[in-house]
């Protein structure tokens, strides 16, 4: 067996074919095979040996008025439709035979085509691994400590930079990733929220409502593979634990597991057999962002979390080459959003600008670090145009109010963040850096202790997120080391259903078939 993996195409019918059938698919690749081959063949055929086959049934052809005629030599009506018909059959076989030449060429291929590479052990259909990185700022791969994800961009693709959806935070984002979706739309419009038709609150941390169906709309990347037939599984990706359609297998989330230990299971996974593999593995890595909140971007430890992620990334990258995958299956590296140092000289005491009887009436916060807030139930029905106006007015008659306010429905459209009751009809946000509080809440934590944040204006740099990607349908389309503009988020779920050969679920994204423009390597 050569080194050199082989590539076999079969043909998925809408209806009938499954994954489970694979068996089936096999023969049939094995029979256009054999089609194909009977074709090459048959070109090369001498008109004699036609003619010695064909004896009772020889074609004359002769000339009528300039045009070629069929003649039978033999006149029986009812095998005369028996050949009329295999005649039609022929055609139709040698019209899908050419079909299949055509579609060799991957760029132009029937939808529904199935790519099967074997590494000299077994067959793999397609397969993406998405990674997420927590809270990796872009600037973290400067710092000498990523020597693997600089190899895997040497080799791949990646983005200058990637725009998260607003707010930047981890739920929304990841949600929006694997949809391509603005939260306004999928509804995870935040960490914390409320909805007042549920009349429920959605927080991340709270395992109830994070399995509750209800919070999430839109279609998972995982949703659609299924429907595509095609196995996925999930490591604590945030919506993977629904109890709704959630992917074929799941790891729930586990905070002292390592990310090399999520490697470990991803590893597993691919070594399943063919029918129990998944093609769509999605894993999620949060120590960078937990750090990044504790001492921010540029805390101590914040290197040991981003060497130890970068490790990851190298033993996987190896463990597929040790297995003669590496140039078959692809890896998106993303990460949701990036991460912006916080201090206590950046505070703004909302207290000190609501009254006290505007205050009472407010509900808890929703949507951290932005000031969302939104009346509660027995609140006269001119408390939102209150809260509206006191904090309005203090960012007229004060230039270091380090913040900006709008009703919901004046939110700017570029924020995509106005379309939804679960959005508070308030909307405060910070600049870059900046913390909401009041004066209980300080006192009560003793202070405020320097660290990070995000949740900020989604086009601020320190906001920013990585992008990169390798596989063998993208370095097909672009050259290795290839720089992309940036872009945002919305586009990766387009991304993953083209790796994976599969129609996307109507979304925000604009990918249509190639990603994004190249911005100029290196940068």
């Amino acid at each position: 067996m050569p080194e050199e993996a082989y590539e076999m195409t079969r043909s998925v019918s809408g209806a009938s074919s499954s994954i489970d059938n694979h068996n089936e698919a096999y023969d049939s690749r094995e029979e256009e095979a054999q089609l194909l081959d009977k074709e090459d063949r048959s070109s090369d055929t001498d008109e004699e040996d036609i003619e010695d086959e064909e004896e009772d049934w020889a074609v004359i052809v002769e000339e009528n008025s300039g045009e070629a005629e069929q003649v039978y030599e033999k006149d029986n009506p009812t095998l005369r439709f028996v050949c009329i018909g295999l005649a039609i059959g022929l055609f139709f076989v040698m019209f899908k035979i050419a079909m299949m030449r055509f579609s060799a060429d991957p760029e132009h291929r029937e939808r529904g085509a199935e790519k099967l590479y074997y590494n000299g052990t077994d067959y793999f259909a397609s397969t993406v691994i998405l990674i997420s990185l927590d809270g990796f700022r872009p600037d973290y791969l400067n710092r000498g400590k990523t020597p693997h994800m600089k190899e895997f961009a040497d080799n791949g693709i990646m983005a200058k930079y990637m725009h998260p959806a607003f707010p930047p935070s981890t739920f929304p984002n990841h949600w929006t990733l694997v949809t391509g979706l603005y939260p306004e739309t999928h509804g995870i419009v935040a960490n914390l929220f409320y909805d007042p038709t549920l009349d429920a609150v959605f927080s991340h941390s709270n395992a109830t409502s994070t399995a509750d169906r209800r919070w999430w709309k839109g279609e998972p990347i995982w949703t659609t593979s299924r429907m595509n037939r095609k196995r996925t599984g999930s490591i604590m990706w945030p919506g993977s634990e629904t109890n709704y359609n959630p992917p074929d297998m799941v790891v729930k989330y586990n905070s002292s597991m390592t990310a090399k230990e999520k490697m470990d299971v991803t590893l597993k996974w691919l070594d399943l057999p063919y029918d129990d593999r998944p093609q769509m593995i999605s894993v999620y890595v949060p120590q960078i962002d937990q750090e990044g909140h504790r001492g921010g971007p540029f805390g101590s430890k914040m290197n040991n979390f981003i060497q130890d992620a970068d490790d990851a990334i190298g033993y996987l990258v190896q463990e597929l080459k040790d297995r003669k995958l590496d140039s078959h299956v692809h890896i998106v590296i993303v990460s949701d959003h990036g991460m912006a140092e916080t201090q206590e000289s950046k505070l703004i005491f909302y207290d000190d600008i609501l009254s006290p009887d505007v205050l009472k009436h407010v509900r808890n916060r929703e949507a951290l670090p932005l000031l969302d807030l939104r009346p509660s139930p027995d609140a006269p029905k001119d408390t939102v145009k209150k809260i509206y106006t006191q904090l309005y007015n203090y960012t007229q008659t004060h230039l270091d109010a380090h913040f900006e306010v709008y009703m919901r429905k004046d939110v700017p459209d570029r924020f995509h963040y106005k379309h939804s009751d679960r959005i508070t009809p308030i909307v405060a946000i910070p600049e870059v850096g900046y913390t909401f509080i009041t004066h209980d809440e300080f006192d009560k934590k003793g202070g405020f202790k320097k660290g990070g944040n995000h949740g900020y204006d989604n086009l601020a740099d320190d906001m920013r997120a990585i992008f990169m990607a390798k596989g063998p349908k993208i370095n097909r389309v672009y050259k290795s080391g290839t720089i992309l503009a940036p872009f945002f988020n919305i586009e990766v779920y387009g991304l993953l259903t083209e790796l994976l050969n599969m129609d996307a679920s109507p979304n925000n994204g604009t990918l249509q078939a190639d990603f994004p423009v190249v911005f100029s390597p290196p940068f």
